[in-house]
């Protein structure tokens, strides 16, 4: 994959709508920086496809072609998200983004954990902060529409799309006016599987 450029030799960013997917798995191609959004790391096991980590802006992803091997992961954006093909030209280059990537390859592995561990409320915490982060460090609140679906949520954290609906209305209130109990739910349910007009 060619890096695209501007006329000032800058990569130019790629915008990825939520859900869309950047990188497949197998695929063999450049290193992307995420600038903005979240994207979700999966591989197969088995039949299913399995949440590895997180990549949130500043990470790369697809570090492993520098090693000459293919994307291990797909990489699917969570929110609207935006990447940037990674220029490295050069040994010195090539050796310091493998670094960065070792250190992040922590990181996340961290944050994955306290996104599979303990109690639910505390899983979905840690996941509304991962992805509203950089809102609050500007001094705004946290949006409803600034997170994923409610499905692809419950699947990173694996808990049922009711429990994180529950969690999220204890985190941001404000979401507590549009829940329809269980016995009224095909409102919910189709927004469960909705990318947009969510319930909760």
């Amino acid at each position: 994959m060619n890096m695209i450029r501007t006329r000032a030799s800058a990569p130019v960013g790629m915008h990825v709508p939520r859900s869309q997917t950047l990188l497949w798995a197998g695929a063999t191609g450049t290193v992307w920086r995420v600038q903005r959004g979240a994207f979700r790391l999966e591989r197969a096991v088995g039949d299913a496809l399995v949440v590895v980590h997180l990549a949130l802006p500043g990470d790369l992803l697809g570090a492993e072609v520098l090693c000459d091997k293919p994307y291990s992961c797909s990489a699917s954006a969570v929110v609207d998200s935006q990447a940037v093909p990674e220029p490295i030209f050069g040994n010195t280059a090539r050796d310091a983004a493998l670094r960065t990537a070792l250190l992040q390859h922590q990181r996340q592995a961290y944050d994955m954990v306290q996104l599979r561990n303990g109690p639910v409320s505390a899983r979905v915490g840690h996941l509304v902060h991962l992805l509203t982060r950089f809102q609050a460090d500007a001094g705004l609140s946290p949006e409803r529409k600034q997170l994923p679906p409610l499905r692809d949520m419950a699947q990173i954290v694996d808990a049922a799309p009711e429990t994180v609906c529950r969690e999220l209305k204890r985190l941001m209130p404000e979401l507590a006016r549009t829940y329809r109990p269980r016995a009224h739910r095909t409102a919910f349910d189709r927004a469960v599987d909705s990318p947009v007009a969510l319930t909760c």
